[in-house]
């Protein structure tokens, strides 16, 4: 892909960004009612993640750079346990709630696949790549799980804290983009793989420009307040360190 084409793509993607922000503000206004207003944002949001798809592939055609210094990239990133925590316990708080037609003694046999996540959700701060193994349990069952694949690339990602193996990190890390980028082209309006891709492409790969517009199509679909302002903080000094405003 040329330069030109890649700068039409970022083009777009401010250009639909914006208009979502616009969108949201008309909506408060009552401007536009709540029929349209999902309509409208769901389809935004569908346009803005085929385009983050293709900026990312474009980028990846550029000319190659040095190899990256994978351990120090890594030992930078035990910060995220913190994000990770909050997260569990945001998830575990929801996943509280029984399901219909649960009995008192326990969760249906029938879900094995809310036992399993109730599971990966308990472990995944203390033991990512233990949760990363319960999610693909329930990913085999069925591969097009938007939870599963996101929290596994997610727990993929943090498993490499501390890992000083180069070639492990490197196909690790390449698991949890394809496992979160499935995510976002099955669920384009879902936030948690926009918010988790845009830090493992700013803290892991060191890829401080390239991880804003994710950490911008997160926010704009409103992750849970909790993730919101820790979201918002990790965006700021994503953009520092892209030489932004």
């Amino acid at each position: 892909m040329n330069p030109d084409r890649l700068a039409s793509l970022e083009e777009e993607r401010r250009f639909l960004l914006r208009s979502l922000s616009d969108l949201d503000r008309e909506f408060e206004a009552g401007d536009v009612d709540e029929v349209d207003y999902r309509e409208l944002k769901d389809g935004y949001t569908v346009r803005a993640a085929a385009t983050l798809r293709s900026i990312e592939e474009g980028q990846a055609a550029l000319p190659g750079r040095l190899p990256p210094n994978w351990p120090r990239r890594i030992g930078t990133a035990a910060v995220l346990v913190l994000l990770a925590a909050i997260v569990w316990w945001a998830l575990s708080a929801s996943s509280a709630q029984r399901l219909p037609g649960q009995e008192i003694s326990g969760l249906d046999p029938r879900d094995q696949r809310q036992v399993v996540l109730s599971q990966a959700r308990a472990i995944q701060a203390q033991n990512p790549g233990a949760a990363a193994a319960l999610y693909q349990q329930v990913l085999d069952d069925d591969p097009d799980d938007v939870e599963a694949l996101t929290y596994r690339g997610w727990t993929l990602a943090l498993s490499l804290i501390g890992e000083s193996d180069t070639d492990r990190i490197t196909a690790t890390l390449r698991e949890s983009v394809e496992s979160l980028t499935t995510a976002i082209d099955l669920d384009p309006t879902y936030p948690d793989p926009y918010c988790f891709l845009g830090i493992v492409q700013g803290r892991f790969l060191e890829q401080a420009e390239a991880s804003l517009p994710y950490l911008d199509v997160c926010l704009e679909l409103n992750p849970p307040a909790d993730i919101r302002g820790l979201v918002e903080g990790f965006r700021a000094s994503m953009t520092e360190a892209a030489g932004g405003e």
